[in-house]
């Protein structure tokens, strides 16, 4: 039997603040429900509050955090990203707008002080039309914001400096993106249908059924993935089946490795350690003792 996810609890404000008139009206402050086993990750992945293409916005670390050391692990995806570093005063020491590049080869973070992170993780299709580049571009890669998105951010630059709370800059964020959208949105079209196709299924499904489904032949959604994203439906679907797997696995305190395997579609244990360990450089097992601090 699957072990019961952690309950865990709300996820708690920082307490530095020096923004006066916060919480009055024009403020949008951003709530986040979920947080990891180790406290140093929170997120919003709920639709309803995030705005179009963007598939959670997260913050980690914070102005008194000690952040332990993690693995990136393989994935698809672009993340626009506020880097603030708090100094031990328990002021801004600096503040930075970068891009996340998707993952492609494992690498790891190291223990950090200070540090925080507010970020908004887009769908793939999205990359193009907001940030004018293919996932494929940035992959690997941490790129300054693009020249029109820092000067639209010049306001969310100016709140962070001052020592606001995460969640109001997040929700500047989210707001801008917004605005954003209803200009840069991506078309709706047979590309994006495979894509959410894709992700609607955990990345556990049949790619030779996939251009039936979206209208396409295989050789024209292939040219279209490869156009859009910069590689194929089928290792699209990859990373998205093993960000999922991570995902529940640091959920469950004891996780049924077998059980795991069973439900995202792997032929069996053995095929999810190796996929793992090639999107992680870690098992299945390293990997969730080092996201979640549990060692049994």
């Amino acid at each position: 039997m699957r072990d019961t996810p952690f309950s865990g609890s709300p996820a708690r404000t920082q307490s530095v603040s020096c923004i006066e008139d916060f919480g009055q009206p024009g403020h949008n402050r951003l709530t986040f429900p979920f947080i990891d086993p180790l406290r140093e990750y929170r997120w919003n992945d709920r639709p309803a509050d995030l705005p179009p293409g963007v598939e959670s916005i997260w913050i980690y670390g914070g102005p008194h955090a000690s952040l332990s050391a993690q693995t990136l692990t393989g994935h698809w995806k672009a993340c626009l990203a506020i880097f603030r570093q708090w100094g031990a005063d328990g002021h801004v020491a600096s503040i930075q707008l970068r891009i996340l590049g998707p993952v492609t080869q494992p690498s790891g973070n190291g223990e950090a002080r200070g540090l925080e992170i507010i970020a908004a993780r887009l769908f793939p299709e999205c990359a193009i039309p907001l940030l004018g580049l293919r996932p494929s571009e940035i992959s690997d890669l941490t790129p300054d914001w693009p020249y029109p998105l820092r000067i639209a951010a010049d306001t969310i630059c100016k709140l962070a400096e001052t020592g606001a709370p995460a969640e109001l800059i997040a929700g500047q964020l989210s707001q801008l993106i917004r605005q954003k959208s209803e200009t840069s949105a991506p078309k709706d079209n047979a590309i994006t249908a495979a894509l959410r196709a894709i992700r609607g299924n955990n990345g556990d499904l049949s790619i030779t059924d996939l251009p039936k489904r979206v209208g396409l032949s295989e050789r024209s959604l292939r040219r279209a993935s490869l156009d859009h994203l910069g590689l194929s439906a089928k290792s699209y679907a990859r990373f998205v089946r093993h960000q999922k797997l991570v995902q529940t696995m640091i959920k469950l305190p004891r996780p049924d490795w077998a059980g795991l395997a069973l439900d995202f579609g792997y032929s069996d244990q053995a095929h999810m350690v190796r996929e793992t360990k090639a999107m992680s450089g870690l098992t299945p097992r390293s990997l969730h003792i080092q996201r979640t601090g549990l060692s049994r």
